[in-house]
């Protein structure tokens, strides 16, 4: 790699420094800026905000008043040196104040305990607001006489909840299994997925485009750069590399966190491919990790363990409960690390890798075990300085591998009564709550219980799963509006320019596959398709090896995308990620080797090698509505086809083309089962029809759709689409052109969400 060489001229200068103003999250803002005077190199920075009634020149915050909206404000940056000046501007969305709700009653605890073992009692109730929604408060119960649960019977208990005058109840069973009201059997795995380098994308589909681009983009990427911050804590020479950007920036408190989704990338790449170039990388970042983690424990400043790309102070301060902005998230930029570091080992091979994750491993049990549950929960409920990423998941997949019970119990410590306890009973307390902070905590909860066997980790996963996708996720599979769930089945009134951050439905899709491993269902796998081709595939920027991911995908109507290519949001880490993998859910197999499921129409090949078989899918589904399986390998066993849940004019298989008489219903799967030979072919056609999705709180805001694709209409306008369309004369109302996926309605082009990635789009539209 070139040395990286310092700005030298002032207008080097002001380029640099303009380049590396760093804001931290500007997309959801609560609390007051900090916006910098000084940069990097010597340059003096001023401020000139647009709309100083919400953020003034000096970065104090005004939020606007319930029921005026969230306000994006235009800030300008002026960077100066000697004669040499230049202006940045940054957009920063200030979120409306929230609503106090009045609390009406609080829903009883019910819990089950063995005897002679301490009932665990939630540290949060549910409460039932005046508006009707649910919502939890801290609640601190009365001491519990060890003598009532130390024989089979049933006692109550009281407590003392927060923001509220009503007194929680809960209700203890105490038997001699501990299981009285439900078995505490979960399904088992019946299904695993192939080895990332068993699957091979075939060159016709846009899928395999993007793959094209993150992987020519990873192989690019400085190494030496990624080290910057790591070297800098352990008072390592940078060897001339070029600081970090964006979030990473040197000072940025989040900085570390690109690092570990970089590992994570180059791990998926050589898994996928046998690249040695990606192995080469994979090994180099390893060594050069392990040397800083050394010189950490080394310098005596740092306790046992430790590697980040800065001290442990934020860690410091998250245990004093000091909030975001003042930290943020230290936790969260430790997992990217942990799990990029574990991914170069399970993925790639790296022995070291194991070694330096496990010594953090230690660190984090070493660190929390010695804090209350009290103190923990209170730590995980703040507002992004408590946000852990999916740190449990990767300490739980820690433990699989070394075996240290501290590693499982360390994942416990995350446990997050605000998220978990309304998830284990079953009740929608998401609305209001930060998206990407918690829908990673489900994916460790549910690695958890692959560890303990406990079902309370199982059902929090599966409730959270049933509760995001039926009622809070947009046409195009993704959550949340401004990075925050908003009530259940309410969508119409928050399209918005911030709809479904990107990092919610990437840790969706890890769900959904972990899921299915135990209820190979076909909605898991509809879901996954829809959030795949119309969020994952239309996040990349296609101009180029760039590494450009958006950061939310605009719904509103006449808004365009927009990426981050170097500024390290979390969106760019798991941007990096999703293009590289798009190969690992489109074929599993049943645990016992006897079925194959095709789960999704992407062309690709399948080398079984445990069947020595070897599956073609080719054709372009996408635009053919058809694709095409051919046999190269002998041998018996059964082929499950995904029958989506959008068919309306049938699900067609010919093998060796003989029609099959099959029964394909919608959401299910069509079964083959029959000695297959060399040369074996199976077609299946899957007609695409255009429908109209209403949303469930507006049913005239709808979306149009095509097969598994959400259809966007290319136009800058702002309001909506008014369409005279509806659900009889849709067919005709929407025009073919020469292009099978372009269309022409009421004088407008229609395409498909991804294909839109350098245009105004409308996603929803409004009908009669």
């Amino acid at each position: 790699m070139a040395e990286f060489t310092a700005p030298k001229t002032d207008w080097e200068i002001v380029q640099a420094d303009k380049e590396s103003i760093y804001l931290g999250n500007i997309y959801t803002v609560e609390f007051n800026l900090r916006l910098p005077d000084k940069g990097r190199y010597g340059s003096t920075i001023t401020w000139e905000s647009k709309n100083p009634d919400v953020i003034t020149n000096e970065g104090k915050v005004t939020r606007p008043e319930i029921g005026q909206g969230n306000v994006i404000v235009t800030l300008v940056a002026t960077v100066t040196k000697g004669d040499e000046s230049d202006t940045r501007e940054f957009e920063v969305t200030v979120l409306e104040r929230e609503k106090r709700m009045v609390i009406t009653d609080l829903l009883p605890v019910h819990v089950e305990t063995k005897v002679g073992v301490e009932p665990r009692l939630p540290g949060v109730v549910i409460t039932v607001s005046d508006d009707g929604t649910h919502s939890v408060t801290a609640v601190k119960w009365d001491e519990v006489d060890p003598a009532k649960y130390a024989v089979v019977g049933e006692f109550s208990i009281e407590g003392t909840a927060e923001h509220t005058e009503i007194k929680a109840t809960a209700k203890v069973t105490v038997s001699e299994t501990g299981y009285t009201l439900a078995s505490p059997e979960r399904p088992e795995k019946t299904v695993k997925d192939f080895a990332l380098d068993e699957v091979k994308l075939l060159e016709n589909s846009p899928f395999y485009e993007n793959y094209k681009r993150a992987h020519d983009f990873l192989l690019s990427v400085n190494d030496d750069q990624q080290l910057y911050n790591f070297r800098t804590a352990a008072g390592l020479d940078t060897k001339g590399a070029p600081p970090m950007t964006g979030w990473d920036e040197p000072n940025g408190n989040l900085r570390g966190h690109t690092t570990g989704h970089y590992l994570s990338a180059i791990a998926y790449a050589y898994a996928g491919t046998k690249d040695e170039r990606f192995k080469k990388k994979v090994d180099y970042m390893i060594a050069e990790l392990a040397k800083c983690q050394d010189a950490m424990e080394a310098s005596g400043k740092f306790n046992y363990g430790f590697l980040s790309g800065y001290s442990e102070e934020q860690f410091d301060k998250l245990e004093d409960f000091v909030p975001y902005p003042q930290i943020w998230a230290p936790y969260y930029t430790l997992h990217k690390i942990m799990a990029g570091l574990l991914d170069c080992y399970e993925l790639a091979g790296n022995e070291q890798a194991l070694e330096v994750v496990s010594k953090l491993g230690d660190w984090v049990y070493n660190r929390l075990s010695k804090l209350s549950k009290e103190h923990l929960n209170k730590m995980w409920a703040m507002y992004i300085a408590g946000e852990f990423g999916g740190i449990n998941e990767t300490m739980a997949k820690l433990y699989a591998v070394t075996g240290k019970e501290t590693h499982l119990a360390a994942a416990q410590l995350f446990d997050n009564d605000k998220l978990f306890y309304p998830m284990s009973v079953n009740v929608d307390t998401l609305g209001g709550m930060h998206a990407n902070q918690h829908a990673p905590q489900v994916i460790g909860a549910l690695k958890i219980y692959e560890g303990n066997n406990d079902p309370y980790y199982y059902d929090i996963a599966e409730n959270f799963w049933d509760m995001v996708v039926n009622s809070h996720i947009y046409n195009i599979g993704g959550t949340g509006a401004g990075e925050m769930f908003k009530p259940a089945n309410v969508i119409a009134k928050f399209i918005t320019e911030k709809t479904a951050e990107t990092c919610v439905t990437y840790n969706m899709l890890k769900l959904t596959r972990q899921l299915f491993f135990r209820n190979p269902e076909a909605r898991y796998m509809d879901y996954y398709e829809r959030a795949l081709c119309n969020h994952i595939l239309a996040s990349q920027d296609q101009s180029g090896p760039v590494g450009g991911s958006t950061y939310f995908m605009p719904l509103f109507p006449g808004m365009r995308k927009s990426y981050d290519t170097s500024g390290n949001s979390c969106c760019h880490g798991t941007g990096m990620e999703n293009h590289i993998k798009y190969q690992e859910s489109i074929y599993f197999q049943s645990v016992d080797g006897s079925t194959l499921y095709v789960n999704l129409y992407i062309p690709s090949e399948l080398n079984w090698n445990a069947k020595g078989v070897k599956v073609t899918q080719s054709g372009d589904f996408l635009r053919e509505q058809k694709s095409v399986f051919t046999i190269d390998g002998e041998g018996e066993f059964e082929i499950k086809f995904r029958v989506p849940c959008w068919i309306e004019k049938g699900f067609f298989v010919k093998v060796n083309g003989k029609e099959q008489d099959v029964e394909a219903t919608a959401g299910s799967y069509v079964s083959l089962q029959r000695s297959w030979k060399s040369g074996d072919t199976i077609e299946v056609d899957i007609p695409f029809t255009f429908r109209l999705e209403g949303t469930p709180d507006d049913p005239k805001t709808v979306s149009i759709m095509y097969g598994p694709l959400v259809m966007v209409v290319k136009d800058s306008s702002h309001r909506y689409i008014n369409l005279d369309v509806n659900s009889e004369n849709i067919g005709e109302v929407i025009k073919a052109t020469d292009d099978p996926l372009t269309f022409e309605i009421a004088g407008y082009t229609l395409i498909p969400n991804y294909a839109a990635w350098d245009c105004h789009y409308h996603a929803y539209f409004k009908v009669s």
